[in-house]
């Protein structure tokens, strides 16, 4: 997907299912070593320590680090000859881990607004009613930001739920599909009455994923279905800058 930020599962996704704990891709291998473990810890601390010496001010600004660190190598020279960068400037807003106070989801509408020129996107659970979901929301309106709530055989009427009560075309629907999808998950889709972008990952390990459903209301990930190889080359464009479709 090539930049993101995470952070530890177990204290941020206050509103993951048993099935999203269970198929997480975060169980995997390459999330469990010392190392990865740590990083996403301290991101955690970090950003609570953060959060109580000065706020989403504070933190926006430490996060605004990681933005500039993100920014494609020719990022310079394509602003000063007025083309566009042989990679997009992007960043995944968690590839594991979620938000998880109304705080911390300001400092990042704070550092969205600062960097109109990198498109960031995030996919969340946390649209429990209250004040994380409202700052969502207005995060999720920015122009150069897309967010995406969450789906599965668990929890999709309340997403529904959360999609109906928001604002007309800011949130989209990203549909974790198990292997024995809940009966009522494609009636609900099918029962909304606005147009939204949904798109469906077949849970995937390994190379291999779930025998997909297919409908027309659902886009499936190509990255997931395995039809984008991942390039080990940095200045190459990652599966996700590829498709595009979950970018804003």
């Amino acid at each position: 997907m090539g930049w993101a930020f995470s952070l530890p599962r177990t204290e941020t996704c206050i509103n993951a299912t048993a099935l999203c704990k269970k198929l997480c891709y975060g169980n995997g291998i390459r999330y469990q070593s010392d190392a990865q473990k740590g990083k996403r810890a301290r991101n955690f601390r970090t950003s609570q320590f953060l959060l109580a010496e000065g706020g989403p001010e504070l933190l926006s600004e430490n996060l605004s680090m990681l933005v500039d660190q993100a920014r494609p190598r020719d990022w310079l020279t394509a602003k000063i000859k007025g083309v566009q960068t042989a990679i997009p400037w992007t960043m995944r807003i968690h590839d594991v881990g979620d938000f998880y106070s109304a705080d911390y989801v300001r400092a990042w509408a704070l550092t969205v607004k600062k960097y109109s020129g990198c498109k960031f996107w995030f996919y969340t659970r946390s649209f429990a009613p209250g004040a994380v979901f409202d700052a969502l929301t207005e995060l999720a309106a920015l122009p150069n930001c897309q967010g995406w709530l969450s789906v599965d055989s668990e929890n999709y009427d309340q997403a529904i739920l959360a999609l109906c009560k928001s604002p007309a075309a800011i949130w989209k629907l990203a549909l974790l599909q198990d292997s024995d999808l809940h009966p009522g998950v494609l009636p609900a889709f099918e029962g909304l009455e606005m147009d939204v972008d949904i798109v469906s990952f077949p849970h995937h390990r390994n190379g291999r994923h779930v025998e997909p459903v297919r409908h027309d209301l659902l886009t499936l990930c190509p990255a997931a279905m395995g039809n984008l190889a991942l390039k080990a080359q940095k200045d190459t464009l990652r599966p996700c800058q590829t498709c595009a479709f979950c970018l804003p």
